[in-house]
């Protein structure tokens, strides 16, 4: 019986072994697979980008954003892409070139891989992007920051709004609006970092410092989303609702943070007992500042982004330099002069 059970043993152990030989092997072949699919996929995308090169232009220049399909982000496209065309230089909004959906970072390396002149990229803070620009630097491409600033030396010039411009509006609206509200929730979501808000804040701070508020000066209390999900801006707000963890006086940093706030505000019922500002500009936030739930929202116009991208590009080629820091003057929408706003929605 003993050496029965000892054979027994040893066609276990070998089943066991097979198996995991098998399993290890079927691993190692599907991620070759993938790979193989991957790689092809990739060469394929850099084809049709190349494709794209036509022979009427004299430059390529291939955009990439966060969120490419948002009514922002197609609005700078369009203009710039308009501005570029009369000036010969081919914009390439890269994400609806390709037939699939790629990361920011696999986007990125394409547009390296295609040799394109320069990159319009909005930027952030992951390690990925800053990886992917600094390649692109050392292949000669030059790199425009569209919205949101990049380590200064990945790119050649930053274009978007003057931070202390846009918290002087901020400011002008607060100092308009307080009665004897002190404190002050900031909240940032879409990919806003602490430092982005408490540079805010600190601007913020700056600007309403010789004003006169009845219980200044304002305490600050600063909230970001770690995350670009629509969905998840909305939990965190509805939370801040379900546990009445709220302030007075609340200032979204972004377009979905402020669509979120509104919202819940009316679903709580808490008009009238909050103000709100916001950033941005859309038709819900629009709405929002018509029914006096919103005080005020601070923007940058898209147009005037895209425009100035595609200048920039222009003097740099044409020239080999351009100002590190272009800046596009935020506007505020409010009470005043929000029937215009509705009346500019309504023409177009």
């Amino acid at each position: 019986m003993g050496l029965f059970g000892s054979k027994g043993k040893i066609k276990g152990n070998s089943a066991l072994a097979i198996a995991a030989g098998c399993a290890v092997a079927f691993m190692f072949i599907a991620t070759i697979i993938s790979t193989v699919i991957y790689k092809k996929r990739m060469d394929e995308a850099v084809s049709l980008m190349a494709e794209a090169k036509y022979k009427q232009y004299d430059s390529y220049v291939v955009m990439i954003s966060s969120d490419d399909s948002s009514d922002y982000w197609q609005q700078v496209y369009e203009a710039a892409k308009d501005y570029g065309k009369e000036k010969g230089v081919y914009i390439d909004l890269l994400s609806e070139t390709v037939d699939e959906s790629f990361s920011k970072k696999d986007l990125l390396e394409m547009a390296i891989e295609s040799q394109c002149d320069a990159i319009f990229v909005e930027g952030d803070d992951s390690p990925e992007t800053a990886a992917m620009l600094t390649k692109a630097n050392k292949n000669g491409i030059a790199v425009f920051a569209l919205g949101t600033d990049v380590n200064v030396e990945n790119r050649i010039s930053y274009i978007g709004a003057n931070n202390y411009s846009m918290a002087g509006l901020y400011g002008q609206s607060l100092v308009e609006n307080l009665i004897k509200q002190k404190s002050v929730m900031v909240l940032g979501g879409n990919g806003i970092s602490e430092v982005e808000a408490g540079d805010f804040v600190n601007n913020l701070q700056t600007t309403l410092g010789n004003e006169e508020l009845v219980n200044g000066p304002l305490e600050f209390d600063i909230r970001t989303i770690d995350s670009r999900d629509t969905f998840a801006i909305e939990e965190y707000i509805q939370n801040l609702f379900k546990e009445n963890d709220l302030a007075p006086v609340v200032i979204c940093m972004d377009g979905d943070s402020t669509s979120s706030f509104y919202q819940a505000m009316i679903d709580y019922n808490k008009v009238g007992s909050i103000l709100l500002f916001g950033s941005d500009k859309s038709q819900t936030i629009l709405t929002g500042i018509k029914q006096g739930v919103i005080v005020s929202t601070i923007y940058v116009d898209a147009t005037a982004i895209g425009t100035a991208a595609a200048e920039a590009f222009l003097e740099y080629r044409d020239m080999g330099n351009v100002s590190e820091y272009i800046s596009v003057d935020p506007q505020i929408i409010d009470g005043d002069n929000i029937a215009e706003e509705f009346q500019e929605v309504d023409s177009e």
